[in-house]
């Protein structure tokens, strides 16, 4: 095992269970808690994630930092961790796996020109590792070896070539399918609520698209729990899609649709706290007003 002391920010709920599983390897698993709250406190705790207060702490002796955080925080800490690569001459691997643009991401890669730092373009498909299953860990740009000795671990990886960029994009695109067709089931039962036709179109969908209805019954209510992780990331699909000519209007749409989502009565709900036993026609129909525009 070349590498020992591995970073992990956040220590959210993919975070935290992809260090506990690297920690359960003989790894040294560390995160910073400056500014968390008692839930990433205790989430890092109960997976023996060793903290410290500062990113300047957590720099020292370091083999690979991972950032993992809601989109909108991703360029915010690489520049952070940046400035301080710059007065130190201590290298490491930073693993950015975020889901951001390939543009973005191309930002950050910049920003560690002229340090020891080596930068990998990283995207995550799929649930926090557990006993019995693993996501897989896209990852592109020339460093990629630095990080192989990690794989089937926490995450299973899948290496896409030199090119910083090509991780991301893998990242938006399927999401922009998974995450988007939530989106558009969730829009499309609004409007059939509206209509006083959502019962028929449940019974409509069940009988035609059995599969597609049984994801709009599953995945619903727990929806808003996710929402406001999920809203800018549909902002960030839809800016890979017009960086390549592709219309991205939807998944802007998309984006309003998980922000009326997280603005509901049920957007406070976590994903260790909401209520399971909520249908996903009572999560339609008690979202909002019904003149309430989306």
């Amino acid at each position: 095992m070349s590498l020992r002391t591995i970073g992990i920010i956040s220590a959210g709920e993919m975070g935290a269970a992809i260090g506990k599983s690297l920690i359960s390897s003989g790894y040294s698993v560390s995160t910073v808690l400056e500014g968390r709250g008692i839930e990433t406190r205790n989430r890092a705790q109960a997976s023996n994630i060793q903290p410290f207060e500062t990113i300047e702490e957590l720099m020292k002796n370091l083999d690979i930092f991972m950032s993992i955080l809601p989109p909108a925080n991703a360029i915010s800490l690489a520049k952070k961790v940046s400035q301080l690569a710059k007065t130190s001459n201590h290298s490491f691997t930073y693993l950015e796996a975020n889901a951001i643009s390939p543009e973005k991401t191309k930002q950050i890669a910049k920003l560690f020109k002229g340090t020891q730092v080596k930068f990998i373009d990283g995207g995550i498909i799929g649930l926090p590792p557990n006993d019995k299953n693993k996501p897989k860990l896209y990852i592109s740009g020339p460093a990629c070896r630095f990080l192989m000795e990690t794989n089937g671990i926490a995450y299973d990886i899948k290496e896409l070539g030199p090119s910083i960029g090509k991780a991301s994009g893998m990242k938006m695109v399927y999401a922009s399918i998974t995450k988007g067709l939530n989106a558009l089931l969730t829009a499309s039962f609004i409007a059939a609520n509206r209509l006083e036709l959502i019962d028929e179109l449940a019974k409509e969908l069940n009988e035609s698209q059995k599969q597609l209805f049984n994801r709009f019954l599953k995945n619903t209510p727990r929806l808003p729990s996710d929402a406001a992780r999920w809203a800018p990331e549909m902002i960030e699909i839809a800016e890979t899609f017009n960086k390549v000519d592709v219309e991205d209007n939807f998944h802007t749409a998309a984006s309003r649709i998980m922000d009326l989502l997280a603005k509901s009565p049920f957007g406070k709900e976590t994903r260790s706290n909401r209520d399971m036993n909520r249908t996903a026609i009572e999560t339609i129909k008690g979202l909002e007003k019904p003149s309430h525009k989306i």
